[in-house]
């Protein structure tokens, strides 16, 4: 069973991978925008969020950015889902959430860590 939540990464591909790996396509209903996630796409997500299901549905929502209104719209959503809805945001940083949307869900952080790379540097030759 799926807890509904949100991840950090800028790795969209590799979550969408991962979703349809661990639950079916069939479970899953992806929402993408090119850009930004705006108040069209919140209603759209309210739309296929009330579509009934006799099975749990995992609603995955990922975007560069979520507008104010679209996060505000889906407030109401997010904390009282209808039957077997479940959630995921995937934002590349928590800060361009609202704090109402964050203390609704779980956050996971599955930002990549970049790999430093060693230098052959003498700072003390440069001078």
């Amino acid at each position: 069973m799926f807890i509904s939540k949100i991840i950090i990464s800028e790795d969209f591909l590799g979550i969408k991978e991962e979703m349809i790996n661990n639950f079916g396509i069939k479970k899953l209903r992806f929402f993408i925008p090119q850009n930004e996630f705006l108040l069209d796409d919140a209603r759209a997500v309210e739309k296929e969020s009330y579509i009934a299901e006799t099975e749990e549905k995992i609603i995955v929502l990922m975007a560069d950015s979520y507008r104010i209104e679209a996060q505000n719209f889906l407030l109401k959503l997010l904390e009282e889902p209808p039957k077997n809805i479940k959630f995921l945001i995937v934002v590349p940083s928590k800060n361009l959430l609202l704090p109402t949307i964050k203390s609704r869900l779980i956050c996971e952080k599955r930002k990549v860590e970049k790999e430093v790379k060693k230098l052959d540097l003498d700072l003390k030759r440069m001078d």
